[in-house]
């Protein structure tokens, strides 16, 4: 029994890491510990390892199809005995995929950016790293898709229109670009139609240029301010200081041009708040060359329709909690009152 185990260790490490790593090897390496085991408990301890490493049927009938392959190549009792509990698990997700069950959702959250999308749909084990960026980076792709959307125009990117929202797809079939499109079409029905659209004659209220700039910046609202009923006011102040030809000084666009996630952002902002760039609000007079996210309907409603007010500067204490000033020495002041305390 203890041979077989170890030819079970032996197989699992050999694996190729698209469908195993070291981590994941941690529940199994407790599996084998145990010599006793029966046929069936390795059956439903391996089902519950995988399903609770896995959330789609693809991934887990894949590790086990790679499993079988690698033990058709030895001809001995004890890996046709293994062979065996592999087949009927790879059987089983095999028949979840055929049968549909396992359709799962892709939870897009307001405010990821194009890197947030792709660690996320990396991680639920639908695309390699860096494919997603890749094809809505794509210039020929871009070119391609602005035949049947009007909203896109000469863009460097598609960050921006990748709506946010729940999607339900198949893992089995999914395709980069099916889901792209998918999240373009979302932008056009909830945003494009309804915020720079006319309902009657279907033609566009504003320019290119303008939408563009709108959801630019509707971009950096949806960093700089999270409650909803705040973001007219913090839209007006940005806009305000745009007009005005002053830095927007909104510090989340610093991280833009260095690739990061929004959660990478938040431990390094400090290191990049001095280094000019394209993105660096504080030095820059303008918006950044592109949004620095997907902001949401409410958010670019928002800043499109923003509230004017006396104020220049605002910030957020410790619990979020926001105040707004006329000049920068009262500023600076609260600055010291409310973050440095």
């Amino acid at each position: 029994m203890k041979k077989l185990f170890l030819i079970l260790m032996i197989l699992l490490f050999s694996l190729n890491n698209t469908y195993w790593d070291n981590n994941k090897l941690k529940d199994i390496n407790i599996i084998i510990k145990n010599v006793s085991i029966s046929w069936e408990d390795l059956y439903l301890k391996l089902d519950y390892s995988l399903n609770k490493k896995y959330l789609d049927p693809v991934n887990k009938m894949n590790f086990s199809n790679n499993i079988i392959e690698k033990l058709s190549k030895n001809n001995s009792k004890l890996a046709n005995d293994l062979e065996t509990v592999f087949q009927e698990l790879w059987n089983k997700y095999s028949k979840e995929v055929l049968e549909n069950k396992r359709n799962t959702q892709l939870v897009i959250l307001e405010g990821w950016n194009i890197f947030d999308i792709d660690t996320y749909l990396t991680q639920r084990s639908v695309i390699n790293k860096w494919e997603y960026i890749e094809y809505v980076e794509n210039n020929e792709k871009i070119i391609a898709l602005s035949e049947f959307f009007p909203f896109l125009d000469k863009q460097i990117t598609l960050e921006w229109y990748l709506y946010p929202d729940t999607y339900t797809i198949n893992p089995l079939w999914f395709k980069i670009n099916n889901f792209v499109i998918l999240q373009l079409n979302t932008f056009e029905e909830k945003v494009y139609n309804t915020l720079f659209v006319d309902e009657i004659t279907k033609e566009q209220l504003y320019s290119t240029s303008i939408i563009e700039s709108v959801v630019n910046l509707a971009s950096i609202v949806e960093k700089e301010e999270r409650n909803k009923s705040e973001q007219k006011t913090v839209a007006g102040i940005l806009k305000k200081r745009l007009k005005e030809y002053r830095q927007l000084w909104a510090d989340i666009t610093t991280c833009y041009p260095y690739r990061l996630t929004s959660n990478q952002c938040k431990l390094v902002i400090s290191k990049y708040i001095k280094i000019k760039t394209d993105y660096n609000t504080r030095i820059i007079i303008w918006l950044p060359p592109t949004p620095i996210n997907n902001p949401s309907f409410i958010t670019i409603d928002n800043t499109l329709n923003s509230q004017n007010s006396e104020y220049y500067y605002y910030l957020h204490d410790k619990s979020w909690e926001i105040y707004y000033w006329k000049d920068y020495e009262e500023h600076k002041v609260n600055i010291e009152k409310y973050l440095k305390k």
